[in-house]
Protein backbone atom coordinates (compact mmCIF):
# COMPACT_ATOMS: atom_id res chain seq x y z
CA UNK A 1 0.00 0.00 0.00
CA UNK A 2 3.01 2.32 0.26
CA UNK A 3 3.09 2.73 -3.51
CA UNK A 4 -0.55 2.39 -4.66
CA UNK A 5 -1.56 6.05 -4.49
CA UNK A 6 1.50 7.31 -6.42
CA UNK A 7 1.49 4.79 -9.26
CA UNK A 8 -0.92 6.74 -11.54
CA UNK A 9 1.27 9.83 -11.17
CA UNK A 10 4.43 7.85 -11.94
CA UNK A 11 2.91 6.07 -14.93
CA UNK A 12 1.06 8.97 -16.55
CA UNK A 13 3.14 12.04 -15.60
CA UNK A 14 6.66 10.61 -15.45
CA UNK A 15 6.54 7.76 -17.96
CA UNK A 16 3.78 8.91 -20.30
CA UNK A 17 1.98 5.58 -20.09
CA UNK A 18 -1.74 5.42 -21.02
CA UNK A 19 -4.30 5.14 -18.27
CA UNK A 20 -5.00 1.55 -19.27
CA UNK A 21 -1.50 0.76 -18.00
CA UNK A 22 -2.76 1.26 -14.44
CA UNK A 23 -4.98 -1.79 -14.75
CA UNK A 24 -2.11 -3.90 -16.09
CA UNK A 25 0.13 -2.78 -13.22
CA UNK A 26 -2.59 -3.64 -10.71
CA UNK A 27 -3.10 -7.03 -12.37
CA UNK A 28 0.62 -7.83 -12.17
CA UNK A 29 0.41 -7.71 -8.38
CA UNK A 30 -2.40 -10.25 -8.53
CA UNK A 31 -0.42 -12.50 -10.87
CA UNK A 32 2.52 -12.43 -8.47
CA UNK A 33 0.28 -13.07 -5.47
CA UNK A 34 -1.28 -16.12 -7.16
CA UNK A 35 2.16 -17.53 -7.95
CA UNK A 36 3.45 -16.81 -4.46
CA UNK A 37 0.51 -18.26 -2.56
CA UNK A 38 0.18 -21.37 -4.73
CA UNK A 39 3.86 -22.33 -4.61
CA UNK A 40 4.39 -21.43 -0.95
CA UNK A 41 1.25 -23.24 0.18
CA UNK A 42 2.16 -26.51 -1.50
CA UNK A 43 5.86 -26.25 -0.60
CA UNK A 44 5.16 -25.36 3.03
CA UNK A 45 2.92 -28.40 3.52
CA UNK A 46 5.43 -30.66 1.76
CA UNK A 47 8.51 -29.60 3.76
CA UNK A 48 6.57 -28.88 6.99
CA UNK A 49 8.04 -25.41 7.33
CA UNK A 50 6.38 -22.00 7.72
CA UNK A 51 8.93 -19.67 9.32
CA UNK A 52 11.73 -20.18 6.80
CA UNK A 53 9.47 -19.42 3.84
CA UNK A 54 8.15 -16.32 5.62
CA UNK A 55 11.74 -15.12 5.97
CA UNK A 56 12.27 -15.70 2.25
CA UNK A 57 9.17 -13.59 1.53
CA UNK A 58 10.75 -10.76 3.54
CA UNK A 59 13.82 -10.88 1.32
CA UNK A 60 11.58 -10.84 -1.76
CA UNK A 61 9.91 -7.67 -0.43
CA UNK A 62 13.31 -6.01 -0.20
CA UNK A 63 14.17 -7.16 -3.73
CA UNK A 64 10.95 -5.56 -5.01
CA UNK A 65 11.97 -2.33 -3.29
CA UNK A 66 15.35 -2.43 -5.03
CA UNK A 67 13.63 -2.87 -8.41
CA UNK A 68 11.32 0.07 -7.63
CA UNK A 69 14.27 2.19 -6.49
CA UNK A 70 15.89 1.93 -9.92
CA UNK A 71 12.65 1.93 -11.95
CA UNK A 72 12.74 4.33 -14.88
CA UNK A 73 10.56 2.49 -17.38
CA UNK A 74 7.09 0.95 -17.54
CA UNK A 75 8.34 -2.63 -17.70
CA UNK A 76 10.33 -2.04 -14.50
CA UNK A 77 7.17 -0.96 -12.69
CA UNK A 78 5.50 -4.15 -13.94
CA UNK A 79 8.42 -6.19 -12.61
CA UNK A 80 8.25 -4.41 -9.27
CA UNK A 81 4.54 -5.15 -8.89
CA UNK A 82 5.03 -8.79 -9.91
CA UNK A 83 7.78 -9.34 -7.32
CA UNK A 84 5.84 -7.41 -4.69
CA UNK A 85 2.82 -9.61 -5.39
CA UNK A 86 4.88 -12.79 -5.02
CA UNK A 87 6.16 -11.60 -1.63
CA UNK A 88 2.64 -10.71 -0.51
CA UNK A 89 1.24 -14.02 -1.71
CA UNK A 90 3.85 -15.99 0.24
CA UNK A 91 3.51 -13.86 3.37
CA UNK A 92 -0.30 -13.87 3.49
CA UNK A 93 -0.62 -17.57 2.74
CA UNK A 94 1.80 -18.60 5.45
CA UNK A 95 0.45 -16.09 7.94
CA UNK A 96 -3.08 -17.49 7.74
CA UNK A 97 -1.73 -21.05 7.58
CA UNK A 98 0.17 -20.39 10.80
CA UNK A 99 -2.99 -19.25 12.57
CA UNK A 100 -4.89 -22.27 11.26
CA UNK A 101 -2.12 -24.51 12.62
CA UNK A 102 -2.97 -23.43 16.15
CA UNK A 103 -6.68 -22.49 16.30
CA UNK A 104 -9.83 -24.45 15.31
CA UNK A 105 -12.18 -23.04 12.68
CA UNK A 106 -14.99 -22.21 15.11
CA UNK A 107 -12.64 -19.91 17.06
CA UNK A 108 -10.69 -18.56 14.12
CA UNK A 109 -12.69 -15.58 12.83
CA UNK A 110 -11.64 -13.19 15.60
CA UNK A 111 -7.99 -14.32 15.28
CA UNK A 112 -8.13 -13.66 11.55
CA UNK A 113 -9.71 -10.30 12.34
CA UNK A 114 -6.80 -9.39 14.63
CA UNK A 115 -4.35 -10.10 11.81
CA UNK A 116 -6.49 -8.13 9.38
CA UNK A 117 -6.71 -5.32 11.96
CA UNK A 118 -2.92 -5.03 12.05
CA UNK A 119 -2.80 -5.23 8.26
CA UNK A 120 -5.25 -2.37 7.97
CA UNK A 121 -3.26 -0.13 10.27
CA UNK A 122 -0.58 -0.39 7.61
CA UNK A 123 -3.27 -0.01 4.94
CA UNK A 124 -4.33 3.24 6.61
CA UNK A 125 -0.96 4.90 7.11
CA UNK A 126 0.86 3.31 4.16
CA UNK A 127 -0.57 5.42 1.29
CA UNK A 128 -0.11 8.75 3.04
CA UNK A 129 3.43 7.92 4.22
CA UNK A 130 4.35 6.65 0.78
CA UNK A 131 2.90 9.73 -0.90
CA UNK A 132 4.75 12.08 1.47
CA UNK A 133 8.02 10.29 0.80
CA UNK A 134 7.34 10.42 -2.93
CA UNK A 135 6.66 14.17 -2.76
CA UNK A 136 9.93 14.72 -0.87
CA UNK A 137 12.31 12.30 -2.61
CA UNK A 138 10.56 10.88 -5.65
CA UNK A 139 10.49 7.14 -6.24
CA UNK A 140 13.60 6.58 -4.12
CA UNK A 141 11.82 7.61 -0.90
CA UNK A 142 9.08 4.95 -0.75
CA UNK A 143 11.39 2.40 -2.41
CA UNK A 144 13.95 2.78 0.37
CA UNK A 145 11.20 2.29 2.96
CA UNK A 146 10.02 -0.92 1.21
CA UNK A 147 13.59 -2.25 1.34
CA UNK A 148 13.95 -1.33 5.02
CA UNK A 149 10.62 -2.86 6.02
CA UNK A 150 11.46 -6.13 4.28
CA UNK A 151 14.76 -6.35 6.16
CA UNK A 152 13.10 -5.38 9.45
CA UNK A 153 10.53 -8.15 9.02
CA UNK A 154 13.31 -10.63 8.29
CA UNK A 155 15.12 -9.72 11.51
CA UNK A 156 11.91 -9.84 13.54
CA UNK A 157 11.05 -13.31 12.25
CA UNK A 158 14.55 -14.58 12.96
CA UNK A 159 14.74 -13.17 16.50
CA UNK A 160 11.20 -13.35 17.86
CA UNK A 161 9.15 -16.03 16.05
CA UNK A 162 8.80 -19.79 16.26
CA UNK A 163 7.46 -22.01 13.52
CA UNK A 164 3.71 -22.49 13.99
CA UNK A 165 4.00 -26.21 13.23
CA UNK A 166 6.44 -26.53 16.14
CA UNK A 167 3.94 -24.71 18.38
CA UNK A 168 1.18 -27.02 17.14
CA UNK A 169 3.27 -30.10 17.91
CA UNK A 170 4.11 -28.81 21.39
CA UNK A 171 0.47 -28.02 22.20
CA UNK A 172 -0.76 -31.40 21.00
CA UNK A 173 1.89 -33.19 23.06
CA UNK A 174 0.50 -31.73 26.28
CA UNK A 175 -2.24 -33.31 28.35
CA UNK A 176 -5.00 -30.90 27.30
CA UNK A 177 -6.42 -33.44 24.81
CA UNK A 178 -7.28 -36.99 25.78
CA UNK A 179 -5.61 -39.86 23.93
CA UNK A 180 -8.90 -40.90 22.30
CA UNK A 181 -9.71 -37.39 21.14
CA UNK A 182 -6.18 -36.95 19.84
CA UNK A 183 -6.45 -40.21 17.88
CA UNK A 184 -9.69 -39.07 16.24
CA UNK A 185 -8.16 -35.68 15.60
CA UNK A 186 -5.13 -37.25 13.92
CA UNK A 187 -7.23 -39.55 11.70
CA UNK A 188 -9.32 -36.59 10.58
CA UNK A 189 -6.19 -34.69 9.59
CA UNK A 190 -4.69 -37.70 7.85
CA UNK A 191 -7.82 -38.10 5.70
CA UNK A 192 -7.73 -34.42 4.72
CA UNK A 193 -3.98 -34.48 4.08
CA UNK A 194 -4.31 -37.57 1.85
CA UNK A 195 -6.81 -35.89 -0.49
CA UNK A 196 -5.63 -34.73 -3.90
CA UNK A 197 -5.74 -30.97 -4.44
CA UNK A 198 -8.58 -31.13 -7.05
CA UNK A 199 -10.69 -33.28 -4.73
CA UNK A 200 -9.98 -31.02 -1.76
CA UNK A 201 -10.92 -27.94 -3.77
CA UNK A 202 -14.27 -29.52 -4.67
CA UNK A 203 -15.32 -29.92 -1.02
CA UNK A 204 -18.25 -27.48 -0.47
CA UNK A 205 -16.70 -25.56 2.47
CA UNK A 206 -13.47 -25.13 0.52
CA UNK A 207 -14.89 -24.15 -2.86
CA UNK A 208 -17.45 -21.71 -1.40
CA UNK A 209 -14.89 -20.04 0.84
CA UNK A 210 -12.32 -19.93 -1.95
CA UNK A 211 -14.75 -18.27 -4.37
CA UNK A 212 -15.68 -15.75 -1.67
CA UNK A 213 -12.04 -14.86 -1.00
CA UNK A 214 -11.19 -14.61 -4.71
CA UNK A 215 -14.18 -12.35 -5.31
CA UNK A 216 -13.48 -10.20 -2.26
CA UNK A 217 -9.81 -9.60 -2.96
CA UNK A 218 -10.35 -9.33 -6.71
CA UNK A 219 -12.88 -6.51 -6.37
CA UNK A 220 -10.72 -4.76 -3.76
CA UNK A 221 -7.64 -4.86 -6.04
CA UNK A 222 -9.69 -3.70 -9.03
CA UNK A 223 -10.99 -0.69 -7.10
CA UNK A 224 -7.48 0.22 -5.92
CA UNK A 225 -6.58 0.84 -9.55
CA UNK A 226 -9.85 2.39 -10.68
CA UNK A 227 -10.74 4.70 -7.80
CA UNK A 228 -7.82 7.17 -8.26
CA UNK A 229 -8.65 7.45 -11.98
CA UNK A 230 -12.38 7.86 -11.28
CA UNK A 231 -11.69 10.62 -8.76
CA UNK A 232 -9.67 12.60 -11.31
CA UNK A 233 -11.65 11.91 -14.49
CA UNK A 234 -15.23 12.01 -13.18
CA UNK A 235 -15.10 14.04 -9.97
CA UNK A 236 -12.15 16.39 -10.71
CA UNK A 237 -10.59 15.42 -7.38
CA UNK A 238 -6.87 15.54 -8.21
CA UNK A 239 -5.39 16.58 -4.84
CA UNK A 240 -5.94 13.35 -2.94
CA UNK A 241 -2.41 12.56 -1.59
CA UNK A 242 -3.52 9.12 -0.47
CA UNK A 243 -6.35 10.38 1.78
CA UNK A 244 -8.92 8.18 0.02
CA UNK A 245 -6.99 5.04 0.94
CA UNK A 246 -6.46 6.35 4.47
CA UNK A 247 -10.23 6.70 4.92
CA UNK A 248 -10.74 3.20 3.52
CA UNK A 249 -8.04 1.84 5.83
CA UNK A 250 -9.65 3.48 8.86
CA UNK A 251 -12.98 1.84 8.07
CA UNK A 252 -11.25 -1.53 7.64
CA UNK A 253 -9.32 -1.04 10.90
CA UNK A 254 -12.38 -0.12 12.95
CA UNK A 255 -14.75 -2.72 11.50
CA UNK A 256 -12.55 -5.79 11.15
CA UNK A 257 -12.57 -6.84 14.84
CA UNK A 258 -16.32 -6.20 14.98
CA UNK A 259 -16.98 -8.40 11.94
CA UNK A 260 -14.63 -11.08 13.29
CA UNK A 261 -16.30 -11.20 16.70
CA UNK A 262 -19.75 -11.12 15.13
CA UNK A 263 -18.85 -14.05 12.87
CA UNK A 264 -17.68 -16.19 15.80
CA UNK A 265 -20.82 -15.26 17.74
CA UNK A 266 -23.16 -16.12 14.85
CA UNK A 267 -21.50 -19.50 14.35
CA UNK A 268 -21.68 -20.24 18.06
CA UNK A 269 -25.36 -19.20 18.10
CA UNK A 270 -26.69 -20.97 14.99
CA UNK A 271 -23.92 -23.23 13.78
CA UNK A 272 -21.64 -23.35 10.74
CA UNK A 273 -24.47 -22.44 8.35
CA UNK A 274 -24.28 -18.82 9.55
CA UNK A 275 -20.81 -18.53 8.04
CA UNK A 276 -22.33 -18.90 4.58
CA UNK A 277 -25.22 -16.52 5.28
CA UNK A 278 -22.63 -13.92 6.34
CA UNK A 279 -20.73 -14.40 3.07
CA UNK A 280 -24.00 -14.13 1.11
CA UNK A 281 -24.84 -10.86 2.86
CA UNK A 282 -21.36 -9.56 2.09
CA UNK A 283 -21.71 -10.42 -1.60
CA UNK A 284 -25.06 -8.61 -1.96
CA UNK A 285 -23.77 -5.62 0.02
CA UNK A 286 -20.64 -5.47 -2.17
CA UNK A 287 -22.74 -5.21 -5.34
CA UNK A 288 -24.79 -2.40 -3.78
CA UNK A 289 -21.68 -0.50 -2.65
CA UNK A 290 -20.02 -0.69 -6.07
CA UNK A 291 -23.24 0.59 -7.70
CA UNK A 292 -23.30 3.48 -5.25
CA UNK A 293 -19.68 4.35 -6.09
CA UNK A 294 -20.38 4.18 -9.83
CA UNK A 295 -23.39 6.51 -9.53
CA UNK A 296 -21.73 8.95 -7.11
CA UNK A 297 -21.67 12.58 -8.27
CA UNK A 298 -19.53 13.95 -5.44
CA UNK A 299 -16.45 12.95 -3.47
CA UNK A 300 -18.48 12.61 -0.26
CA UNK A 301 -20.95 10.15 -1.81
CA UNK A 302 -18.07 8.28 -3.40
CA UNK A 303 -16.39 7.83 -0.02
CA UNK A 304 -19.64 6.70 1.61
CA UNK A 305 -19.85 4.00 -1.06
CA UNK A 306 -16.18 3.08 -0.58
CA UNK A 307 -16.64 2.82 3.19
CA UNK A 308 -19.76 0.69 2.67
CA UNK A 309 -17.70 -1.50 0.34
CA UNK A 310 -15.06 -1.97 3.06
CA UNK A 311 -17.64 -3.35 5.49
CA UNK A 312 -19.25 -5.55 2.82
CA UNK A 313 -15.84 -6.85 1.77
CA UNK A 314 -15.05 -7.85 5.35
CA UNK A 315 -18.38 -9.70 5.61
CA UNK A 316 -17.24 -11.84 2.68
CA UNK A 317 -13.56 -12.20 3.56
CA UNK A 318 -13.49 -12.85 7.32
CA UNK A 319 -16.05 -15.72 7.42
CA UNK A 320 -14.44 -17.29 4.34
CA UNK A 321 -10.86 -16.98 5.55
CA UNK A 322 -11.69 -18.37 8.98
CA UNK A 323 -13.21 -21.49 7.40
CA UNK A 324 -9.68 -22.84 6.87
CA UNK A 325 -9.09 -23.66 10.49
CA UNK A 326 -7.76 -26.73 12.22
CA UNK A 327 -10.72 -28.99 11.37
Amino acid sequence: MLTVSMLPEILQDSMGAPESANGVVTAMFGVGAVLGCFVSGILSDRIRERRGLQMISSLIYSVSGIVFYFARHYYQILLFRLIDGIASGVACTLLYASIGDVYPANLLAFKVAIVYFCNNIAYTIGPICGQRLFDMAGVKGPAALVIALGLLKLVALFVFSNDSLAIRSAVRSRAYVSAADDSTFSKSHESVASMSIPRLLMQPPVIISTLSIVTSIGIQCMLEGLVPLHLVDKLNHDQDNGITFVILGLVFTIMVPIVGKATDSLIEWRGETMRYYAMMFGAVATVCSVLLMALANSYAVMMVGYAFFAVADLCMFIPAQSAYGDF
